[in-house]
């Protein structure tokens, strides 16, 4: 998705990560594939409480490795705050793609 944020803005929308650990530990992950969180250039929200994921319904649906952790989705929501579109990951690499998304943000009115 980083790789086609200008795309996504230019569509009329915002990226928006959320990541179900503590700040430390998001960034300490982003420093091990090379990136810092300045380098996002999108807001990353940390959920350790999982208030976020709970409320999106993937708190905790998924065995990663020896944990149970949340489920990767993501979300094209219009400016009202409906979910219009929804990807729920059925195992960790089952993501969706830039292109899912735009082509989703083109059907909004």
């Amino acid at each position: 998705m980083r790789e086609r944020l200008s795309d996504i803005r230019a569509a009329g929308a915002e990226l928006i990560a959320v990541d179900p650990h503590e700040d430390w530990a998001s960034k300490a992950l982003l420093k091990e594939t090379g990136f810092t969180t300045d380098q996002l250039n999108y807001p990353l929200l940390a959920d350790p409480s999982l208030t976020v994921s709970a409320a999106y319904g993937v708190a905790f649906q998924m065995r990663i490795h020896v944990e149970v952790s949340n489920r990767p989705a993501t979300f094209v929501i219009d400016n009202e705050g409906v979910i219009r579109w929804e990807k729920r990951a059925r195992i960790v690499s089952d993501r969706a793609d830039a292109d899912d998304v735009l082509r989703e943000l083109k059907k909004l009115p």
